[in-house]
Formats: C-alpha cells, sequence, structure tokens
C-alpha cells in the first residue's frame, strides 16, 4: 500500500515491483524475516557493535501496531547500526581536530551528515582529512565510502 501511494501506481502494480526486488536480493527477504522473528522471540533487535534496541509492540496484539514494531525492528539494526558509525566518525575527527591546530569546527550532525565550518584555506586539507577518517571509523566486511561537498552554506553543500 505504501509504495503504490508513494509511487502513484495499482497495489499490483506495487506488489509485482516488491516480488521482483525480492526475487532479484533474496538474502534481503531473509535477512528482513530472521529480523523480524529474532525481535519477536527477542522483545529487541541489536546494532553491529551489540547496542539493544528494545521493540515492545513486536508483541502487540493490536495488528498496525505489531506491523508497526516489525518494521521498526527490521529498520532499527541499520539505522543503529549507522548512529553508531557516525558516533566513531565524529570521536575520531574531533581527535584531529583537537591536535591539529586548523581553523574547523565540526557544528552538527544531520543522519548520516557531518557539517563543519572550515576557514577556506583548509577546504582541501580538512576534506581530505575528514573523507579518510570517516571512511576508516570502523572496519566492515563492506569498504565505507564518503561523498563531501563543500560551499557557503548546507544547501549550496548538496
Amino acid at each position: 500500500f505504501g509504495l503504490s501511494q508513494q509511487l502513484k501506481i495499482s497495489r499490483s502494480e506495487a506488489q509485482d515491483y516488491i516480488d521482483a526486488y525480492f526475487a532479484k536480493y533474496p538474502k534481503v527477504k531473509s535477512f528482513m524475516e530472521i529480523t523480524r522473528s529474532n525481535a519477536e522471540k527477542d522483545g529487541y533487535v541489536e546494532t553491529i557493535f551489540s547496542r539493544k534496541l528494545y521493540i515492545p509492540d513486536i508483541k502487540s496484539h493490536h495488528i498496525p501496531r505489531k506491523r508497526g514494531a516489525e518494521r521498526a525492528a527490521i529498520n532499527a539494526p541499520m539505522q543503529g547500526s549507522s548512529s553508531d558509525i557516525i558516533k566513531c566518525a565524529m570521536i575520531d575527527i574531533q581527535d584531529w581536530l583537537a591536535s591539529s591546530k586548523l581553523d574547523i569546527n565540526m557544528i552538527l550532525q544531520v543522519h548520516d551528515e557531518l557539517i563543519f565550518e572550515v576557514h577556506h584555506d583548509n577546504v582541501d586539507k580538512a576534506s581530505t582529512k575528514i573523507k579518510q577518517l570517516m571512511e576508516n571509523a570502523v572496519q566492515l566486511s563492506v569498504p565505507l565510502k564518503v561523498s563531501i561537498g563543500t560551499g557557503s552554506n548546507w544547501d549550496e553543500a548538496h
């Protein structure tokens, strides 16, 4: 229903799209089923750093509430892991900033983005080092990739 609403297509077209996606990526469907099942059994899910995220409504008898909790259980390990990773990157970057004596300030985090105030003389050096620190904040089985944007405001940096 949600996909059909977002794409302004029929429910059957949306279902066909979802079915084709899961046929192409069966491990995604398996991950979702295992995550949902474990959440129902345990009452929580975990990030890749073992931080527990409790999902109390996963055992609800109220079906809409239970379905919402199931969606949250599937999303939470990825969103929570992303949050854990950006926190590690922020610590590494702040340590570098404290020792670098450059005119750079980390001013804001927005989801998986970090926003800095950087003197124009330091933009190239800051961009290179921040990218390197973010991409190496944690070691995973897949590489972390970071994009850097610059501008006089957040909109211009995109």
